[in-house]
Order: C-alpha cells, then sequence, then structure tokens
C-alpha cells in the first residue's frame, strides 16, 4: 500500500509534507530512525528520537522513506529545521498520540505481509518447500510454504515450521518446537523441545483504558552454532529482527524478548530473561533467574549474577561483574550487604 493508504488506517494523522517520488513508493515496513529504507516509516515521538533522526539522516537521506512525528514537536520546530527534514524525507505525518499511531499503523502492515501466507497446508503439498534430500524430517511435522531446509537438517516429531522459514545445514530441531514465520535459523543450531521461535513480543501502548497491541514483523535470526535449550522463548522483533549470535549457548527456560540483540559466544543459564531492545555484545554471561532490563546494554564479557536483576536502560561497559538488584558492581553489592547484615544485626 502507499503511504496515504497506510495512513488513511489512523484519522489523527495528518500529512505534512509528501514528495511525488515517495507517494508512488509501496510501504513495506515500520523501522527504527537508524534503518530507514525507501517504503519505510518511523515514528518521532520525543526530543530523543528527533535527534536520533536527524543524525541519520544526516548521513544517508531517505527521500522515499517516511515519519510521524509528534505535532506539537513538529509545530514547535522552526522553518529551518522543518524544511531540513522535508529535503531529508519523502514523507512527514504528524499525530496527537504517536504510541498509539505507531499501534494503529503497524496492524495493516502486519497483515500485508502475514495475511496472505498459506498456514493449514503443508508446503510439500503445495510444491513450494525447498528440501535438501538428506534432510530427515520425522512424522507429525508440519512445514509451511517458501521454507529452506539444508542439508542434514534433522527435523523431530510435532515440529510446526511455518510459512517462509529457513534452517540451515546439519541444525537439529527437536520434538514439538513451534517456529514463527520469517525465522532464519543459521548452521549448526541445536533447539530443543518445546521451545518457540518468533512468537509476538510483548508490546502494547496503554491508551484509555485498553491495551493496544503492537504488530511485530521483524522476524528472528539465529546465527551460526547456536544451542538453545527446551522451553525457551525468542520473541520476534517489533521492527527489526530479534538476533542471536554465533555460538551462543542459552540454557532452558530463558526468555529473549523482542528487539533484543545478543552476540557471539555469549552464556545464557536456565530462568534469565532479557527484556525488549536488550543488548548483550560478545562473550557475556548471564547467572541462573538474571534479568537484564529494556533498553539495557552490556559490555563484552559482562559476567552478571544470578539472580542480579540489571535495570531499564542501564550501561555497564566491558569487563564488568555485576550482581544485586539493582544490578552494580559485585564486590560493591557484597560489601552492601555484609554491612546492611552487620547493623541488622546490632539492632
Amino acid at each position: 500500500m502507499f503511504y496515504r493508504d497506510l495512513f488513511a488506517f489512523d484519522a489523527d494523522i495528518q500529512v505534512a509534507h509528501l514528495d511525488s517520488a515517495a507517494g508512488s513508493v509501496s510501504v513495506e515496513r515500520l523501522a527504527l530512525a537508524t534503518d530507514l529504507t525507501a517504503g519505510s516509516l518511523t515514528f518521532v515521538k520525543n526530543a530523543k528520537f528527533l535527534k536520533t533522526l536527524d543524525e541519520s539522516l544526516g548521513t544517508a537521506p531517505q527521500p522515499q522513506a517516511g515519519a510521524v512525528f509528534d505535532r506539537k514537536l513538529w509545530e514547535g520546530l522552526t522553518p529551518e529545521v522543518q524544511l531540513s527534514f522535508q529535503k531529508r524525507l519523502g514523507v512527514i505525518a504528524t499525530g496527537t498520540n504517536v504510541p498509539l499511531s505507531m499501534t494503529r499503523l503497524s496492524r495493516p502492515l502486519f497483515v500485508q505481509k502475514f495475511g496472505e501466507l498459506q498456514s493449514t497446508v503443508d508446503g510439500r503439498q503445495l510444491g513450494t518447500t525447498e528440501i535438501h534430500p538428506s534432510a530427515l524430517i520425522a512424522q507429525g511435522v508440519f512445514i509451511g510454504e517458501h521454507v529452506k531446509i539444508g542439508a542434514g537438517v534433522i527435523i523431530h516429531p510435532g515440529v510446526t515450521i511455518a510459512p517462509r522459514v529457513e534452517i540451515g545445514e546439519n541444525t537439529t530441531i527437536y520434538a514439538n518446537v513451534a517456529i514463527y514465520s520469517f525465522t532464519n535459523i543459521g548452521k549448526n543450531v541445536r533447539v530443543h523441545a518445546n521451545t518457540t521461535l518468533g512468537s509476538d513480543g510483548f508490546g502494547y501502548v496503554f491508551d484509555k483504558g485498553v491495551h493496544h497491541k503492537i504488530w511485530h514483523t521483524g522476524g528472528v535470526v539465529i546465527h551460526d552454532d547456536v544451542e538453545i535449550g527446551a522451553n525457551c522463548s525468542v520473541d520476534m522483533g517489533t521492527f527489526t529482527p530479534t538476533i542471536i549470535g554465533t555460538g551462543t549457548r542459552i540454557d532452558n527456560q530463558v526468555q529473549i524478548a523482542h528487539n533484543a540483540k545478543i552476540g557471539r559466544g555469549c552464556i545464557l543459564c536456565g530462568q534469565s530473561g532479557l527484556a525488549g531492545s536488550a543488548v548483550l555484545e560478545d562473550y557475556v554471561v548471564l547467572g541462573g533467574r538474571a534479568a537484564i532490563g529494556p533498553d539495557a546494554h552490556i559490555g563484552k564479557g559482562t559476567q552478571v549474577a544470578g539472580a542480579a536483576m540489571v535495570n531499564e536502560g542501564a550501561v555497564w561497559p566491558a569487563g564488568s561483574v555485576l550482581g544485586g538488584h539493582p544490578a552494580r558492581d559485585l564486590k560493591e553489592w557484597m560489601r552492601t550487604f555484609a554491612w546492611v547484615r552487620k547493623n541488622a544485626l546490632k539492632s
């Protein structure tokens, strides 16, 4: 659909600028400000997002992409700043409640991407799958249309593979795993029983007593040589993929939320969890039941003790050793705990 067609799903949207070249471009997806391409749309709800968009467009103008600005924010910009954005974006719209507009506009794009997928007839019957002759597929496996399965793959009974999934060579998928559409699994991966890959992220906007759903379309990317334990959940990204890096090892009952980015060689012990948009750089270790809050960024080689809780938006440098709640340097936390215990005993 075109930009004007998409905006028709939200009566609050007003178009402030529509370049003729962009107006004829089909809108394919919602995007982060740092990930705009032709036919994508981002959202600017405050000064922080405005700065990010300005910096991104400074090096890469996107004349066939669009943005929805908070109306007061847009009207508060000087004419010079407005013109600057109009020169670098093909489409500019405004709304009074940008988060709510995101929920309204995400649904038609979700339907556009997922609505025509055939999810009830096996792709082998439709003749649309690509399965290498050496792959071993057990009885009782559903394989959706346009699925690609590489050489040496083993699929155990009860697995459900939705349309548009790719599985690399020598990967093993154990019993009753559910793999949602637009999940891409690399080579030599092992996914254990009852794990779910690519389910909807937990994203809602609360307005006037209702939790409005943000419809996720970002998918999941699992790189080579990853092992994921039993009963884990890896949510699809909102606009961009949730990513698990090469060589990472994930224990049982681990939750990885939408947009999370996990680097190479990480270790996630049982019942640990990442909230939305959390980032683990390479070789991070999470102890059992460790929790990483939304938008937190954990530097390379950091170790997070079991049951520690890293707060939302926290940034920790490479090589940190963390513990406690809120998580802080482990030695500091242990000294604090010892002081509290000592003084509690005195009283």
